[in-house]
């Protein structure tokens, strides 16, 4: 939230700000409110030394006496016969001019000094540089968090609702400015209108095929499930957030596969004579032992992100959860509640919709019976040329993502209307300087602007002094955590831009243009754009472990170099830049003779320019320091501090020169370790239009690092920023995932009783990897963990519906002699409908987020990428790959058993 005026002072702002923040913490949901990028309030007594050595004082004494006589202190209780009585001293002050008449000195002629007559007492805000302003306007700017366990959205309604009621006094405004929850929200809708949009589409498409009694009660199953599991999301922790919203989605397609095959397997038992419950019953147990298995198979295909840690990981934990919720009310209803629905044969669908159902299903039988069934009978007849063929896909596949054809990026960021530039200068650096620097990253902003034409410039946010209100979710690094601090050489621009709808460019878009037109600016150590919620965080960040400063110097220079050089990287930023300059002051002999010690000097020099804290008093819900120090102009000025007097321990006042050596220095702003050996860090942003963080890397490794681990070979390089959390990533999945291969491996062998069809089954799984690949490929997209995610949903439903051809073909062999070739072609024909509706469904689902093109969407359209063309690709394998492979064992066995 924001509190402007452009007529009040600073002081009478603050105080307006701070009455809004008492109003918002009487609301019901609101427990945290802090201002941010305002300088807190203090009480300065400020004292010269010229009036010191007047009056003989030192701070220590003045500093003393204002502890003595600002106090409150209980002494105890009277025991009287009435009762007891409390004994207490109050004297403790807490405004500025309370302080004014605090004895210092009494003198032997009965008059007294008091502080008013040594010092200036300042109640006011701290000497620091940092402001805030809204569109021209100063601002005072008001956080507004969440406790662990509030929603958002609830916190931010009651905030809204209090601002629709609140008049502010007049020449002061009250806004939100910057609410996080208006990206989620407006997410969550695109999301839940693409999520309706896909099970409408379902519904129409079951309708064209199943009568509409049966595509009535297996759609009804979908909010079922969603239903079911939202009601469970509180006892496994999981609130209605991005990524369960995303979870739903993702498994809206899937979650009819199994009331599918259910429903196919009682209509087939219709078609055979069967009626009433018992052919309900028959058809939902004749399906009964794949149909567990195969939504078991698919819980465990997303259980290796149950482990992943780290910021992202944390994010990725929901998806299995929800998963495992929707699937499992899925199965339950799929088998005991459907099948009751579905015992009545009488159809429900009328002319002109019984028709219509008519002609599609005969299409379905035309071109399973036309062209399906005969090319799987080819494919089996000839099951090495159909392996070749099938080695060769997902070979090229493999070859797309090993040559970089498709990138692969482990983050992109997620679009957003806030955008911001943020400037960073040497330390040390004036105010004025790093305010002309936003002034013209301000004026860059104001040119884009206006060359984009419609105004897409919401409000433009200054801040000088402090970086970093833009909180990133997944950040764990210094990169972020540096955001949060303070400083005359640090200031931030934010601009809002204006709704989707009301502008023609992206946020990436209208970047470029403001980047353009703000150009270099001279003396900045780095100057950052951000125009999403994850670019706060480098893409390419390392770490150098070695005990010399000169070694880690000359390899972040050579990185340095090689980053700088390279037009895809922007803000190349180090941790070896030089601090403010300092004075470091040693005691000569001179002064240890004189018996001063370390802390004697600093205590007299950090009491003159710091300030000796004497109290600290509440006034309100601020906590004020009292401190005692020299004037302002003293602490600001440029007064040799050699010349600087220093108190003797026996009294007597000598220049500081004549015990100390003052030399002037500077060290690293920042001072990194790790396990104990001193580090450096680099990092830096890779234009994704350009190039990848890994290509980026990549490089690195190749060309830059062997040379400098060549001369220094006792120097450590460690992965950190993105790179670290992909490395967590990729090394949880390389022990859960063979670990949930071996579990799913189990499942199956026990279903059937062999050692052999689990790896047929599983064989299907690589065709979701190389379908998603070529999916990627063909529409242009890089692959990214959202990708992941839709190949492991692909797997589960690729052993899904294997698991129920697998599970129709031993039935046939079982019941009949009918050789290898005419089972397996027998068994795809029976179970064709059921895997192409499967796929269907889902593909269909998926839609909608396939061809909504808005910003909200983007970054789950990879995602859909993954699961509509990996389905695809998996569908045509299980009908065509997966017999191949059958047949071949089929033989490869009979040939094993004539040896015998």
């Amino acid at each position: 939230m924001a509190v402007t005026s452009a007529v009040y002072p600073e002081a009478e702002l603050r105080n307006r700000a701070e009455q809004v923040r008492e109003d918002l913490l009487a609301l019901p949901t609101v427990t945290r409110v802090s201002p941010f990028a305002t300088r807190d309030r203090e009480i300065s007594i400020e004292v010269s030394e010229e009036a010191l050595r007047t009056h003989g004082l030192t701070i220590g004494e003045v500093a003393n006496a204002v502890r003595q006589a600002s106090v409150n202190l209980s002494s105890g209780e009277l025991h009287t016969e009435i009762g007891g009585l409390v004994l207490r001293t109050r004297a403790r002050r807490s405004r500025g001019e309370d302080f004014a008449d605090i004895v210092l000195l009494s003198r032997e002629d009965g008059t007294l000094l008091s502080l008013a007559d040594v010092a200036e007492v300042r109640d006011e805000f701290a000497d620091v540089d940092v402001a805030a302003d809204i569109d021209g306007r100063p601002a005072v700017l008001l956080r507004v968090n969440r406790n662990e366990g509030q929603r958002p959205l609830d916190v931010a309604n009651e905030v809204k609702e209090f601002l629709a009621g609140y008049r502010a006094p007049t020449g002061v405004d009250v806004f939100v400015w910057d609410d996080n929850t208006r990206n989620l929200t407006g997410r969550i809708n695109v999301l839940l209108a693409s999520g309706f949009m896909g099970f409408a589409l379902v519904f129409v498409f079951l309708a064209l095929v199943f009568d509409f009694r049966v595509a009535t009660w297996v759609a009804v199953g979908v909010p079922t499930s969603f239903l079911g599991a939202c009601l469970l999301f509180p006892a496994f922790g999981v609130t209605i957030s991005l990524g369960s919203i995303s979870a739903l989605i993702l498994v809206i397609g899937i979650v009819v596969d199994d009331a599918i095959v259910v429903g196919e397997s009682i209509a087939n038992e219709h078609e055979r004579g069967g009626r009433g419950a018992a052919a309900a019953i028959a058809g939902a147990r004749a399906v009964l032992p794949p149909v567990v298995v195969g939504v078991a198979t698919t819980v465990l295909a997303f259980a290796p992100l149950l482990f992943t840690t780290g910021g992202i990981g944390q994010q990725m934990q929901v998806l299995p959860v929800v998963v495992g919720l929707v699937l499992a009310f899925s199965l339950a209803e799929a088998f005991f509640i459907l099948p009751s629905h579905l015992s009545n044969a009488a159809p429900w669908s009328r002319w002109p919709l019984a028709e219509l159902q008519d002609r599609v299903r005969r299409r379905i039988e035309e071109w399973r019976d036309g062209i399906v069934v005969p090319a799987i009978s080819a494919a089996v007849r000839r099951p090495f040329v159909t392996l070749l063929a099938s080695a060769l896909f997902v070979a090229g596949a493999g070859l797309i993502v090993a040559t970089d054809t498709v990138r692969y990026v482990f983050l992109q960021g997620l679009p957003t209307d806030r955008l911001q530039a943020g400037v960073t200068f040497p330390p040390g650096t004036p105010a004025h300087v790093t305010e002309g620097a936003l002034e013209r990253i301000v004026r860059g902003a104001r040119e884009a602007n206006a060359l984009a034409g419609d105004d897409p410039v919401r409000t433009v946010a200054v801040v000088v002094g402090q970086q970093g209100f833009s909180p990133n979710p997944y950040a764990r690094d210094r990169y972020v955590q540096e955001a949060t601090s303070t400083g005359s050489h640090l200031g931030m621009v934010t601009v809002h831009l204006r709704e989707e709808a009301q502008r023609a460019l992206s946020p990436a878009e209208f970047l470029g243009l403001w980047r353009a037109h703000v150009g270099d600016i001279p003396g900045a150590d780095s100057v950052r754009f951000l125009a999403d919620e994850l670019s706060g965080e480098p893409g390419v960040a390392f770490a150098f472990v070695h005990p010399s400063d000169d070694v880690l110097a000359e390899a972040v220079a050579e990185v340095r170099v090689a980053l700088e050089t390279d037009p895809a990287v922007r803000a190349v930023v180090d941790s070896l830049g030089l601090g403010k300059r300092q004075y470091d002051i040693e005691l000569t002999d001179a002064g240890k003779a004189a018996g001063m010690t370390p802390a004697f000097l600093a205590r007299q020099l950090r009491a003159r320019f710091f300030g000796e804290e004497v109290q600290r008093v509440q006034r309100g819900r601020n906590e004020i320091k009292v401190s005692v120090r020299y004037p302002r102009e003293r602490r600001h000025g440029l007064r040799d501090l050699r010349d600087e007097r220093i108190v003797r321990p026996d009294g007597v006042e000598i220049p500081l020169s004549t015990v100390a050596r003052v030399v002037e220095t500077r060290d690293p702003s920042v001072r990194t370790r790790i396990d104990g050996v001193p580090a450096a860090e680099v990092s830096a942003h890779v234009d994704l239009e350009r190039s990848t963080p890994a290509r980026t890397e990549a490089r690195l490794v190749r060309d830059v690092f062997p040379a400098v681990l060549a001369r220094h070979p006792d120097l450590r390089v460690v992965e950190i920023g993105q790179a670290r959390e992909e490395a967590q990533v990729v090394a949880t999945l390389m022990y859960t995932v063979p670990l949930v291969l071996l579990a799913i491996y189990v499942l199956i062998a026990v279903l059937f009783r062999s050692y052999g069809q689990p790896f047929i089954i599983l064989a299907g799984m690589p065709f979701a990897f190389a379908g998603a690949i070529a999916g990627h490929w063909l529409l242009g997209y890089d692959l990214l963990m959202g990708s992941i995610f839709g190949i492991l949903a692909v797997g589960g439903v690729v052993i899904n519906d294997t698991l129920v051809l697998m599970d129709r073909y031993n039935r046939i062999r079982a019941e009949s002699d009918v050789p290898a070739v005419a089972a397996i072609s027998a068994a795809a024909r029976q179970r064709f409908r059921a895997i192409v509706l499967t796929t269907a469904t889902t593909a269909v689902g998926m839609l909608p987020l396939l061809l909504v093109k808005s910003e909200v969407t983007q970054n789950l359209v990879p995602l859909v990428v993954s699961l509509v063309f990996g389905l695809i690709a998996a569908s045509a394998a299980i009908l065509f790959f997966v017999p191949a492979v059958l047949l071949v064992a089929e033989n490869a066995r009979d040939r094993r058993l004539r040896w015998r």
